[in-house]
Formats: structure tokens, sequence, C-alpha cells
């Protein structure tokens, strides 16, 4: 007997939807895929509340099956169907995204279908901000809206065992006329609740990569806290994964990591905390955890700029990181200090002190940019090329500016309306990285594309080389001539 169903869903053609990136909103890349599935090749990861999800299943003793729709390039589509037809469970529960909303929804309603009465439990931010339509349209029964690995699979349990949905609780449903609000009865103060999330349902050949040490290694991700209590406007960080910062403990964080290596061979960890050191006390008895057990893993983080200093970055390299993701957003002062790290230190002398004190350690460092925010214009484009070129970060990470749901400027900008209806932009355009979705006040969409294609070409040649290719331009256009 098979309870419950657990799903990532499928990529959608033409696209490939990272659905734990941008804090759980999914970002996505261009495909030439014409079928549902997802490509093979990228550093990728799973929805990792699922895996919590499961272990708690287990725990509860409910029957359940999991289905990975990115597992392949080709999702067989009719065979997941004829899979719920034959299993009749009695919940699914998955996870939509911004890139992939309407192809998402599709899938769940021909699972309703093929299963009637199956119950629906949806997962993420972008079920949380569409609630009202999702439920009122019958996508859904419930969607979770807090503290979801822990309370998710004891929702799924009372299903299963009979009780109606106004049982529920950590989310919303529609009554009918409205929406029900049913928060939470139960606090999930650590990610402790679990002795090992179930790693177990992942097939890890899948998750196999050169793409941070240019060595070949098995992979997997680990939260060690979960939360981000800083307002940068634009991230969808605490909408997604909450303001309130939830611990897993050092000791359970090193058992997790030392079972991931001998049972499943994993040689990389991505921790996933949105910023690993915002707790230097907790980040360093995970570090000492990891010092002591001598697991032999590299292991990369993202963290801020304001949160590290020497001594911490000397005890992270004992332990095995080899990189940090700094978010730097824009090289520009003044947008710097205004809009990118509002909330922190606004300055860049002290961003350049740590890039320089990270690549003396042998970590790499990599920055992430977003080019377009609304007060993008050519003179902050070209500012913060110059302070890329000359703090030399090892890489660096270019998205376009999106106006997530559920951040301050996505307020702003739909209270504004100075640069257009944020909501008027078609959902599948939330990739970040294909092209800008909103002009700013001084650059057109455009520009702000043209804006992204020279810095990414600036910032990958050196002064001589740019003169080089544009020399050999020249002398070509003249022998064309």
């Amino acid at each position: 007997m098979v309870a419950a169903c657990l799903m990532q869903l499928p990529s959608p053609p033409r696209r490939n939807v990272f659905r734990e990136w941008a804090g759980g909103m999914g970002t996505s890349l261009a495909s030439d895929r014409t079928v549902p599935g997802h490509d093979p090749g990228y550093y990728d990861i799973p929805f990792s509340t699922l895996l919590y999800v499961a272990r708690v299943l287990e725990q509860e003793g409910v029957p359940y099956r999991y289905v990975d729709g990115q597992a392949s390039a080709a999702f067989d589509r009719d065979a997941f169907l004829r899979g719920i037809a034959a299993d009749q469970p009695k919940v699914l529960v998955t996870v939509v995204n911004i890139p992939s909303l309407e192809p998402d929804l599709e899938l769940i309603g021909a699972a309703r279908a093929a299963a009637p009465g199956l119950r629906v439990i949806l997962l993420g931010p972008t079920a949380k901000w569409f609630k009202d339509r999702i439920l009122r349209e019958g996508h859904a029964d419930f969607v979770m809206e807090e503290a979801e690995e822990l309370l998710t699979g004891r929702n799924v349990a009372k299903l299963v065992a009979g009780e109606d949905v106004s049982a529920l609780e950590g989310g919303s449903a529609w009554d009918g006329a409205a929406l029900r609000a049913q928060p939470s009865r139960t606090a999930m103060k650590t990610l402790d609740f679990v002795d090992f999330p179930a790693y177990h349902l992942l097939d890890f050949s899948r998750y196999e990569s050169d793409y941070y040490f240019g060595e070949k290694m098995r992979y997997a991700t680990v939260f060690t806290t979960k939360g981000c209590p800083y307002k940068c406007g634009y991230c969808p960080y605490p909408f997604g994964f909450g303001n309130r910062l939830i611990y897993r403990s050092p000791a359970k964080v090193g058992d997790d990591i030392e079972r991931l290596v001998r049972e499943h061979g994993v040689k990389q960890i991505l921790f996933r905390d949105q910023v690993f050191t915002i707790n230097r006390k907790h980040a360093a008895a995970v570090c000492e955890e990891l010092i002591r057990r001598d697991l032999g893993i590299r292991w990369v983080c993202e963290t801020r700029y304001d949160v590290v200093d020497e001594a911490m970055l000397d005890l992270m390299y004992r332990s095995g990181c080899r990189e940090i993701h700094y978010g730097l957003e824009s090289g520009d002062p003044e947008m710097f200090g205004a809009v990118a790290k509002s909330d922190g230190p606004q300055s860049l002398d002290l961003f350049e002190k740590v890039i320089g004190w990270t690549k003396a350690r042998g970590i790499r460092c990599h920055t992430h940019l977003i080019v377009g925010m609304p007060d993008e214009s050519w003179e902050t484009v070209h500012n913060t090329g110059r302070w890329l070129r000359k703090v030399k970060p090892d890489s660096i990470q270019l998205a376009y500016f999106m106006p997530y749901p559920g951040t301050p400027m996505h307020k702003e900008l739909k209270e504004s309306m100075a640069l257009g209806d944020p909501d008027a932009i078609d959902w599948e355009d939330f990739g970040s990285f294909t092209r800008p979705v909103m002009p700013t006040k001084h650059m057109t969409k455009d520009e702000v594309k043209r804006a992204k294609e020279l810095l990414s070409w600036d910032l990958r040649y050196s002064l001589m080389e740019r003169l080089g290719m544009r020399v050999k331009r020249m002398l070509g256009l003249r022998a064309a001539a």
C-alpha cells in the first residue's frame, strides 16, 4: 500500500527549473529539450524539505513513494499517471515554483484526475504567495506556510488516518468562500527532529560534478541553519526560508555528513545555510566537529562579508572549506550602501579586505552580482566593473534583478508602479539568468541586457586581452572592407 506520494516535479519543456534556488522561488535556464524532464550535467540539488518530510513519514509509519521527475532528461508522464492510478495514494506532497507554475499546476491536476479524492499539500514560497488562487481554483487542499519540514509529514499522517483538512496546521486551506488560516500549534524550534533526512531516496550518481573544484566529486546539500533575519530589499530568502533562525545541532550535522560519506560516497558538501556564519559560535562548533571527525570532505557555503573575520576563515579552511559565496550585488559605492547591504557596514573597503583574507587562505572567493536593480545606471555598471577588476574575486555570478514576490522591493515597485507592474511579468521569465524582466529608472531592458553582457565580457578578460580583441576586430573590419 502507498498512502502518500512525495514528488519533485519535472522541469517543463524548453527549460530547466532549479527548485530550491532563489529562496525556493526557483530559477531556470533555457533548454533544447522538448519534453518534460531535466537536463543532466548541471550542479543540481533536490528540494531538501522533501527529505525531511519523507523522514517524518517514516517516523509516523506512513508508507509513501518518492518520485523524482527531474531524475532523467525525459519524464514519463504516462507511466507516472498510471502509477498514481494504480497506487491510489490519499495524499500528494510537492513543491511548485515561479518559472514553472502553470505546468506544475497542470500536472498536479492530472494526478488528481488519475486518483479521485487525492488530497494535495503544496510546499514552498511560490505556493505561499499564490495560495489564494491555488486554493480557490482547487489546485491544492492545503498550502504549507511554516515549519514545513516538521509539520508536513504530520499533516499527511492525519489525512491518511481519515482526519479532515481542518485538522491540519501550519498553513492555509479553502473553506468554500475564503482562505482559512490554520496556524501552527507546534513550534519548530530546531532541525533536530529527524535523525537523518531521507538521503537514501536519492540516486547519488546524479549528484557528481567538477563544478567547484575541477575534480568530479559526489556531493550533497546540508543545512546547519535555516532562515535569514536580514532585510535586503531584493532578496527572497526571508520570505522563502523564514526570517527566524532554526538550527541543526553541530553533532547532528556531523552525523549527517559522516553517514553521507560512509554510506553514499559523498566527498563534497554544499551547505545550504543562507548565511553560514551568522551565528559564529554555531558555525565554529560545526567546523570543530568536522575537524574532529576528519572525514576528508571539501565544502562550500554562502555568507556575508560582515560576519567573518580572519580567525573564522582560518577555522573554516581547517575544516575543509574551499569556496565561499558572498553576496556583493553591486560594486557601486552608493548602490552598495543604499540597496545591496543597507543593513550592514556600508563599506566596500571592508568587503575588499574580506575577499583578500579569503583568497589568502586558499579559499576560492565567489561573488554574486545583480544587474538591473531599480537605481542601476551605466555609471553604476561601470563602477561595479572597475571595482571588481581591482579586487579580483576568483569567480563572479551575474544575475538579472528579479522583483521576487514577498520581497520589500516587490512591494515598493507594486505600490509605485514606477517601472511597470511587477505582477504583469510573465512568470516563466523569472529565471534571473535568461533575460531582464524590468527596466531601471535610467536604463531600458535592452540596456540592462547589454550591461550584463558588458560586465561578463569585461571581467572575463584582462585589459590587454580586451585591447587585443578590439584591435583584431578593427583589423578584421578593415580587411573585409
